[in-house]
């Protein structure tokens, strides 16, 4: 019998080997993203194949050293669960607390231009294979395209969340005569764009693949879905939003890991009473932990970035325990993730050993939640998550809450809301101690079950790049209303060093320009249409 770990390192192997060679200086020039000499169209892709390893150049381009950093960096760095070793590079730490200039080199974006700019090329020039290679059907054009327009709309999505404004190109860059000096378009625009683009080709991806690996490492329908979804959240339209995750969570396709618990009744510490507890059962905690990071491509997965021997993630030299620049932030973990006031028995399974370890960035570089063994060198190859079910989920419950306070704290949908984020506690085996509705009898609060699952979200996806963009959404609901804005003014207790809260606190509310990265000195010298954003206008 074949190992199953085995034969997903070989299906990742596989991939990986035709991705990591479409990389190399030696490749045919057809891959070249900005050609040296005036390249014509005709000398581009020839036959189906070729389009498909141009369209795997896409992907490659999303796991580039420079890009996996920022997933993390932009998404966790100005939030509350990471701190910064001695070892941490000064553009880190002045980020950390706010101080950030457009020399920072963490505020670059050339990388994501480059992905864009493949796609762009993928979507312009494939259609002309058709021509040459009469055996590429029209409907593998088309999902060539849609992986092309999903791959695109996910870098935006980060960049428009991370600076704002930004230039929104959809022509690729061939011929040395084009010049890509351009304005900035404005982030809702971007939005709604983004929105027109997928919707175009939502029909055009395939529900699955026919290898694992691809399924969970290429665009799918499911994967399309997941990525509106969160871009109709961020711009407030929950119907859109809810609708989508309804489809992904009743196709079938996917499942939360499941954990099994023992319901105990104990006698309650506080109050002397009896009451219930859970037990989880610590080897199904493993085997979660394995199926989501140490192996990756599990049943919850929708999309994640494959990486394998021959490519690894370069994302991990953040983490790895030798000299770490990126450590969890242990003051707040202790307060996201308390032990049960009923029981010490009762914990949340993803605390300790699950996404920290001994103060480590856990669920990236260790390859078991008991021991302490973590990936060396020639093992770093973690999968990136994009989305998996959980998020799905969560966005659900997020869209029926924000639905629900608009109509008056309609009990119905917050019920509803309650029920899903019931599951990811259920199976996270979360305590009563960060319930914030324990206990509670009658009509619902809805702005108590809003911060009850943005403080989820916190615990399922710790260290997952998505907690500043999480508390960033809800700041600017309702034109950053006071108690919106206290979200970002409370994170700020935790994201920067003591001495420096109180400013980082003033200029977020001040100016909200701060909550957005400067766009770097180096894209203004090359763009002379490019304004800097205002709030770091000298």
């Amino acid at each position: 019998m074949i190992n199953h770990n085995n034969k997903m390192n070989c299906i990742k192997i596989a991939v990986l080997t035709v991705i990591a060679l479409l990389t190399l200086p030696s490749c045919d020039k057809w891959l070249t993203l900005e050609p040296e000499d005036g390249v014509i169209r005709e000398h581009f892709w020839k036959t189906k194949e070729e389009a498909q390893s141009a369209v795997m150049g896409c992907y490659s381009a999303l796991m580039e050293d420079d890009m996996m950093q920022k997933y993390f960096l932009w998404g966790e760095l100005r939030a509350d669960m990471v701190g910064l070793t001695s070892t941490a590079k000064d553009a880190l730490k002045y980020m950390k607390n706010g101080e950030i200039t457009s020399s920072n080199s963490y505020t670059t974006w050339s990388y994501f231009y480059k992905a864009i700019n493949q796609c762009n090329t993928v979507i312009e020039l494939a259609p002309l294979v058709r021509e040459e290679d009469m055996s590429f059907s029209e409907s593998l054009l088309r999902q060539f395209q849609a992986e092309a327009v999903c791959i695109r709309s996910l870098s935006y999505f980060y960049l428009l969340r991370t600076f704002r404004d930004v230039p929104y190109i959809t022509a690729a860059s061939i011929y040395d005569d084009q010049t890509f000096s351009i304005p900035k378009t404005q982030q809702a625009d971007i939005i709604d764009s983004l929105i027109v683009s997928l919707r175009a080709v939502e029909n055009d991806l395939p529900l699955t693949y026919n290898d694992l690996a691809s399924t969970k490492g290429r665009f799918t329908r499911y994967g399309l879905e997941s990525l509106l979804a969160d871009i109709y959240l961020w711009k407030g339209d929950y119907d859109a939003c809810i609708d989508l995750c309804s489809q992904i969570e009743g196709s079938g396709k996917y499942s939360l890991i499941r954990v099994g618990r023992e319901e105990v009744l104990v006698e309650n510490l506080t109050t002397g009473v009896p009451d219930t507890v859970y037990y989880p059962n610590t080897g199904d905690i493993e085997a979660m932990f394995n199926a989501l990071y140490v192996n990756g491509n599990s049943v919850e997965s929708i999309f994640e970035l494959q990486f394998g021997t021959d490519k690894e993630n370069g994302m991990l030299s953040l983490f790895l325990p030798t000299t770490p620049p990126v450590q969890a932030k242990m003051d707040n973990f202790n307060e996201n993730f308390p032990s049960s006031l009923i029981d010490r028995g009762w914990f949340d399974i993803r605390a300790e050993g699950f996404s920290y370890k001994q103060g480590y960035v856990w669920k990236w570089i260790g390859l078991s939640r008991d021991e302490f063994t973590y990936r060396q060198s020639g093992q770093r190859n973690t999968n990136w998550i994009f989305y998996r079910l959980a998020d799905v989920i969560l966005m659900h419950a997020e869209a029926l809450t924000q639905k629900a306070i608009q109509n008056g704290n309609n009990q119905t949908m917050l019920n509803e809301a309650l029920g899903l984020l019931k599951q990811i506690r259920d199976r996270a085996n979360a305590p009563e101690s960060t319930d914030l509705l324990y206990q509670s009898t009658g009509l619902i609060d809805a702005r108590t079950l809003e911060e009850f699952i943005l403080n989820e979200r916190c615990r399922e996806f710790t260290f997952e790049g998505k907690r500043w963009f999480d508390v960033l959404r809800h700041a600017r609901r309702d034109n950053y209303s006071e108690r919106n804005l206290n979200y970002l003014l409370r994170l700020a207790i935790y994201a920067a060093d003591p001495e420096k809260v109180n400013s980082l606190q003033s200029k977020w509310s001040s100016n909200f320009g701060s909550h957005y990265l400067p766009i770097n000195e180096d894209e203004l010298k090359v763009n002379k249409q490019l304004v800097q954003n205002e709030f770091y206008q000298q």
